[in-house]
């Protein structure tokens, strides 16, 4: 979901977004410092797409409707596709026990995001359905597309904030309003914890580090950070490391500490990966760019990918077939995190690729 220009790709934010989903399935998988990857991992999607941000492609209404029918296709339409599938296949998934209705479940697994999935009527489904095309509600397995929600939220916001100000004059005095009541919606949702209508409550904070990559693009600051790449690596991981004993961050839940941690901490973890994509044995890693320009697929899919681990060890260690329902992996197994991370990287890209080769086939077919 590249945010930049369609001219020439910036393989460098394909890097850095490379980098930031193989953190998020290493995180989602149990793996170790899972909480030193949350304070930032999220954070930097928004930064990038606030760094290749372009006001000229919302200039006027014609370009502001073309953006948006854009931004469906590319972040609604998955949303949709991914978590109406996922709901009306909730029974099926019961049935292969990757769901489990079993009470016996809950006393061999914790933690909260395991919990009981009773069979649906065609009713609970189709509402479920519905609430997915109103950009609301979800699924289990699609539960990494919150992001896709907010990303969407964030960007109509700011082009209608941008198009305004451009008509009116009043960038500065946009951006700053936008900004304040952004940092104070961010402050109020962590402080009292609160779950808003169609995900909001991850909104605010998501706005101010997505404004941050825009000044940060604006003002060429990460060109001035990659002259000492090596040094500023060193010192923003030793900062991360330090501040990582202070707080905590969910930008999903909008559990941000405070907005001062939150922003120092984000901006942190940009200089961070920002500089490691710098480097030249990084910046030329086909791998890592491939990666980076199919995020999509990594972020639908890993969680469904992690079922494939979970079934595998429970044939070798000869565990009870329930624990094929443990959300998101079995976790307090050691090592079994790297399994998890490589299966739900390299699972979905196969899948899209195959999906890509059949689909280009049918073409040409038809």
């Amino acid at each position: 979901m590249n945010e930049g220009k369609t001219i020439t790709r910036n393989t460098t934010i394909d890097i850095i977004k490379g980098i930031c989903i193989i953190l998020m399935v290493w995180g989602h998988a149990a793996g170790p410092f899972k909480h030193w990857i949350y304070l930032f991992h999220m954070a930097v999607f928004f930064i990038a797409s606030g760094v290749l941000w372009d006001d000229m492609r919302v200039i006027d209404l014609h370009k502001c409707k073309v953006f948006v029918l854009k931004k469906i296709k590319s972040l609604w339409l998955p949303f949709v596709l991914c978590n109406a599938l996922f709901n009306l296949i909730h029974n099926f998934l019961l049935e292969t026990g990757i769901y489990s209705d079993n009470p016996q479940f809950l006393k061999m697994v914790t933690g909260p995001n395991n919990y009981l999935q009773p069979y649906r009527a065609v009713s609970a489904t189709c509402k479920e359905i519905i609430k997915n095309l109103l950009f609301a509600g979800g699924s289990q397995l699609g539960g990494a597309t919150w992001f896709l929600r907010t990303l969407f939220q964030v960007l109509l916001v700011y082009m209608v904030i941008i198009y305004i100000s451009r008509k009116f004059n009043s960038r500065k005095i946009m951006l700053c309003i936008s900004g304040f009541i952004c940092i104070t919606g961010a402050t109020i949702v962590s402080i009292y914890n609160l779950r808003l209508p169609l995900g909001i409550h991850s909104f605010f904070a998501a706005f101010a580090v997505f404004q941050t990559g825009v000044f940060v693009h604006n003002a060429c600051l990460d060109k001035r950070f990659s002259r000492h790449k090596y040094k500023v690596i060193v010192i923003s991981f030793l900062l991360l490391c330090l501040l990582n004993r202070y707080g905590k961050v969910n930008m999903s839940s909008g559990n941000i500490t405070n907005i001062v941690f939150f922003l120092a901490v984000s901006i942190t973890g940009w200089v961070l990966l920002y500089s490691i994509a710098s480097c030249k044995s990084i910046r030329e890693n086909k791998l890592m760019i491939y990666i980076g320009q199919h995020t999509l697929s990594i972020m639908v899919l890993h969680l469904l990918a992690f079922k494939i681990v979970t079934w595998i060890y429970i044939l070798i260690s000869n565990k009870d077939v329930l624990l094929l329902a443990a959300f998101p992996v079995i976790s307090k197994v050691p090592y079994l995190w790297a399994f998890y991370t490589l299966c739900g990287v390299a699972v979905p890209l196969f899948a899209e690729a195959v999906f890509l080769k059949f689909k280009k086939a049918f073409l040409n077919n038809s």
